[in-house]
């Protein structure tokens, strides 16, 4: 005998379950930016009725900015050029490395203007490579709410990552900017030797806890918004974060 009784599911709501005619958005941008850290399902349950991404990408890029006026007053210049030349720096005179630290400091005052300028740019081109990945793997979805997607899963993490970084950067003196990316351990990178190999070092510093979280929300924000399934939202989050990480670490073996 068939059976006719309804049986409740568990499966989470397509997006197109939300965007029905006449369906409208329930969270405001503003909204949407608090949400996100405690429900991001429901926040990109909302980008896939309707996408919001300019007051993001505003604050994305002013707290960029932030965190540079933060951060480079603890930046030692000297000893940041000198990790850089590494063996080399041996052979160059300190008048030499003085003159290279003044023209590293007036270069270092537009930073964080050309900063204000780049994170919008880099925002853009990373939702695009998002957005052909999607296509690839069977999405309709737009770029205008991959751009979103992508930015409302990079903002939990870097407003945790940056409010760290600006208050724990308190407790040193100048150093340089190598070690900036270990001022707030949370990843192996910042546990090992300083005579581990380069490679291993760019690797292991590429897998932190906020990657990992962007990750997590990337995932999300495709199943949702892209409406596909999570193995095909895995591959089109995880895919640009391999290539990114393998690239690193080849960087710093080469160089």
């Amino acid at each position: 005998m068939p059976d006719t009784i309804d049986r409740p599911s568990y499966e989470p709501a397509p997006a197109e379950a939300h965007a029905g005619p006449g369906t409208a958005a329930r969270l405001s941008a503003a909204q949407r930016l608090w949400t996100v850290f405690a429900s991001p399902t429901r926040v990109f349950s909302d980008i896939a009725i309707k996408p919001s991404w300019v007051l993001c990408l505003v604050l994305m890029a002013l707290l960029a900015v932030a965190v540079q006026f933060v951060v480079l007053p603890h930046l030692d210049n000297e000893a940041t050029l000198r990790a850089r030349l590494g063996e080399r720096a041996d052979g160059v005179s300190d008048e030499q490395i003085e003159r290279m630290v003044e023209q590293g400091e007036k270069f270092a005052r537009f930073a964080p203007i050309i900063g204000l300028v780049v994170s919008p740019i880099a925002f853009a081109i990373m939702a695009a490579i998002f957005f052909i990945l999607l296509k690839i793997v069977g999405s309709d979805v737009d770029y205008q709410r991959a751009f979103s997607t992508t930015l409302h899963a990079y903002w939990p993490p870097s407003v945790v990552a940056s409010v760290l970084t600006a208050a724990l950067i308190q407790r040193v003196g100048k150093i340089p900017q190598q070690e900036f990316a270990n001022v707030v351990k949370s990843h192996p990178g910042a546990f090992l030797p300083a005579d581990a190999p380069a490679w291993l070092t760019a690797a292991a510093s590429t897998v932190s806890v906020f990657n990992i979280w962007i990750v997590v929300l990337l995932i999300i924000g495709f199943r949702v918004v892209g409406r596909v399934s999570t193995g095909k939202a895995v591959v089109a989050a995880l895919v640009p974060w391999l290539v990114w990480l393998a690239a690193k670490a080849g960087l710093a073996a080469i160089f």
